[in-house]
This record gives C-alpha cells, sequence and structure tokens, in this order.
C-alpha cells in the first residue's frame, strides 16, 4: 500500500512538472557574489526535487548502515530461538518414544538460547530420572532454581513429583514447604493430596480437604474417591471403638450405604469387638442400593438378632443370585447358627461345588462339630486338604 502510494505521488509530480515545462518559459537567476546561475523555472523545480529524493535517500541509507548491526544480532537471535525450539520439540519427541538419553541431551543443548529454557531443564531432569541417573537430575533441578528463581514454586512441584517414589518423605517435606510459603495452586494441592492418601497420612488429609475442595483442583469422581479412600483410611487407624464411632457418626449419611465404606467399618467393629447391634440392617440397607459381595459375607459374620430371621433375608437374595458361592455361604451359617442342620449343610456343600476354599470346608467341619458328627468333621477337613492341595 505505501509503495503505491510513492507510485501515485511520483506521477503527479512529474505531471506537474512536465505541464510546467510546456506552458511556463519563466527563468530563475542565482547570483553569488560574480557567480550567475541563470535557469528556466522547471529546471529549477526539477533540480530541488532531485535534491530532495537523493537527500531522502542519503538519510534512508544513513539509517539503514545504523540499524544494520542491530538487525543482524537480532537475526542471529532468531535463528538461536529457532534451533532452540526445534531442539525442544525434537527432544520431547525422542522422551515419548522412550530414547530418553537423545532427549536428555537435545534439550539441555538447546536450554541456553530457548526463551523458556526453565522447562528444557525440568524435562531433562525429567529424562534423566527415566534412566535412574539422579545425580544429573539433581543437577539440573539445581540449575533450573539457579537461573530461574522466580520460577521456584514450578521447580519445586516437578522435583516433589521426581522423588515421590525413592523418597516420599522428601517429596511431601517440599510439598508443605510449598504449602507454608502459600504456593497452594490446584497443581501443587493435588499432588499434596494424593500423596497424603498414598503415605496413609488420612488426618492430615481430612483438614486438607475443605481447601482442596474450594479449589475445585479435582474433578467431584476424583475427589469422590478421594474422600472415600480419606473415611476407610481413617475408619482403618480407629484403635478403639469410640474413636470407630465417633468417624463413623461424623460421616454423611450417602456414606453409611458406600459399599466400601460400610464393610471398613463393620471389619473394624468386628475386630475390635464389643456390641454389633445395627450392623446387620446397615448392611440390609446398603445391598438394597448397591449389591457386594464382601457385604454378603459380613453379613454372615455378625451375630445379631435370631439367625433364623436373618436366612429369610439371605433366601431372598440368594434367589436373585442362586449360584452365588459368598450367597450361600452366608446362607449356611445363618442356617448352621439356627440350627438347620441339613439345610445349612446343603447350602455349604453347593457353596463348595461353585468354588472350594478353605474357609468354605471349616465352616461345614464346625457346623457338623455342632450338630455332634465328629466323624463327618473329620472327613471334611480330609476332604479340604485333598481339594485345596497344590
Amino acid at each position: 500500500m505505501r509503495r503505491l502510494l510513492w507510485v501515485v505521488i511520483l506521477f503527479v509530480a512529474l505531471t506537474a512538472l512536465a505541464t510546467l515545462a510546456l506552458y511556463d518559459n519563466g527563468r530563475l537567476a542565482l547570483v553569488w557574489g560574480d557567480w550567475v546561475v541563470e535557469m528556466s523555472a522547471t529546471m529549477a523545480v526539477a533540480l530541488v526535487l532531485g535534491v530532495l529524493v537523493v537527500g531522502f535517500i542519503g538519510i534512508q541509507l544513513v539509517l539503514w548502515l545504523w540499524r544494520l548491526p542491530h538487525r543482524w544480532r537480532e537475526r542471529r537471535a532468531l535463528k538461536r530461538l529457532a534451533r532452540a525450539e526445534a531442539g525442544v520439540g525434537a527432544g520431547l519427541l525422542a522422551g515419548e518414544h522412550g530414547d530418553w538419553k537423545r532427549a536428555e541431551r537435545m534439550l539441555i543443548k538447546s536450554a541456553r538460547y530457548s526463551d523458556q529454557g526453565v522447562m528444557n531443564y525440568l524435562a531433562a531432569a525429567r529424562m534423566a530420572h527415566n534412566q535412574g541417573a539422579f545425580q544429573r537430575r539433581d543437577r539440573y533441578l539445581a540449575e533450573a532454581r539457579e537461573r530461574y528463581p522466580e520460577q521456584y514454586a514450578t521447580i519445586a512441584l516437578v522435583e516433589a513429583r521426581l522423588r515421590r517414589q525413592q523418597a516420599p518423605d522428601q517429596a511431601l517435606a517440599i510439598l508443605q514447604a510449598l504449602m507454608e510459603q502459600g504456593e497452594d495452586t490446584p497443581a501443587v494441592l493435588a499432588e499434596y493430596a494424593d500423596l497424603l492418601a498414598e503415605q496413609g497420612h488420612w488426618a492430615a488429609l481430612r483438614e486438607l480437604m475443605p481447601k482442596l475442595e474450594k479449589s475445585r483442583a479435582l474433578d467431584k469422581a476424583a475427589l469422590k474417591a478421594l474422600r472415600r479412600r480419606m473415611w476407610i483410611g481413617l475408619l482403618h487407624q480407629a484403635e478403639t471403638l469410640e474413636a470407630l464411632e465417633n468417624i463413623w457418626h461424623y460421616l454423611d449419611a450417602q456414606w453409611w450405604r458406600d459399599p466400601e465404606v460400610l464393610a471398613t467399618y463393620v471389619e473394624r467393629r468386628l475386630a475390635l469387638g464389643g456390641d454389633q447391634a445395627g450392623l446387620a440392617a446397615l448392611i440390609e440397607q446398603a445391598l438394597k442400593k448397591h449389591w457386594d459381595a464382601r457385604l454378603v459375607y459380613l453379613y454372615g459374620l455378625v451375630e445379631e438378632g435370631p439367625a433364623f430371621e436373618r436366612l429369610k433375608v439371605v433366601e431372598k437374595w440368594l434367589k436373585k443370585h442362586p449360584k452365588d458361592a459368598v450367597v450361600l455361604l452366608t446362607a449356611g451359617r445363618l442356617a448352621c447358627r439356627a440350627q438347620l442342620w441339613g439345610q445349612a449343610q446343603a447350602y455349604l456343600r453347593e457353596a463348595l461345588n461353585l468354588k472350594p476354599s478353605l474357609e468354605g470346608f471349616a465352616t461345614l467341619a464346625r457346623c457338623l462339630q455342632a450338630e455332634g458328627d465328629d466323624t463327618q468333621a473329620a472327613l471334611t477337613y480330609q476332604a479340604a486338604v485333598e481339594a485345596l492341595a497344590p
């Protein structure tokens, strides 16, 4: 567009000059002492225009020469940047193909010229880590901290991830330091929460949970799964019935119907001893929403209420799951407890036919002993040895 404008201006100027030459016969005289220069008006105008054009070109040439070194440096910098970007791309691609050694070499080679060199060092640290070269990994991380101190939080997060497998305590300390410094970004929170869960620090995770929920570092499904792990972990850690009940009654009602959480609670109640009141009803309510073999199994271990009445409940389940060995085992236990010996043996033998297990044989043998048939009990133990022998 600018070139077209200059062409139009030049065309208009030449047209005006030609018109002036045709119709103007005036003359111009320049006197300097004894010197007299006389020319036509047209020639004078042409001379002035020529001087202006030559002057403009001269000024542009001087400016171009003045800027030449800067442009040369800029061009070299752009070439270096292009090579650096190409090196980063090739290094990351090599890393995706598992060529970690080549990836590491290319990333470090291009780090000096890259405008995002911190990413080169962090990626190279990962490549060295994948090779088991932990000294090189630590050196790259140290260089990144030295060259890019403003990126300390990102560097620390990557370091925690890399140290997590071999040195989880160190990784946890790094993340705790970031949290104390106010660097509680969603990425840091998610990593910290996951590591707390992995190491079984359930109380610390419980304290972190409100901040984690507010930050939206995890989607709803992942957050729910993490909460489930936390409650299960806290229930497992309860060493007294009082501590167990405090945790259980703190839970929202939705968790009372969660098969994994409820199964953990029932197992701890049975392990810690004491009153088992209410456990059977909790299991029955949960199984109405979600069928779970673990809860069915635990239902047979709970010694609460008349066994005959509870056997009726299990027989309803059996109509929907007639070939389920766990339901049959539970039905056999309750029938034995109700002293329905023939029914108990039938259920237990069918369970063993579907899925032989040491527990199934032992349950049948104890039921036979309770009936007073020690001979058949001994034969059952012998059958267990023969059936389960490697």
